[in-house]
């Protein structure tokens, strides 16, 4: 049978997840500095769609 964890295995656990979670937002920041410096050196249609691309997959994110 399963049994509950202990407080200091929850808080383990709780941390390991923010940690990863704040891994990927840091991770998706730069993904959507990286495309819009790419957008910046090519025309202006590239631009706004992958600022279009990134605020979408923002939008994906939130929950």
């Amino acid at each position: 049978m399963h049994q509950p964890s202990s407080p200091d295995s929850q808080s383990a656990q709780l941390h390991e997840i923010q940690t990863a979670l704040f891994a990927l937002r840091d991770g998706l920041m730069n993904l959507k500095l990286s495309l819009l410096d790419l957008a910046s050196v090519t025309d202006e249609q590239a631009r706004h769609q992958a600022q279009q691309e990134v605020e979408s997959l923002f939008q994906r994110l939130k929950v």
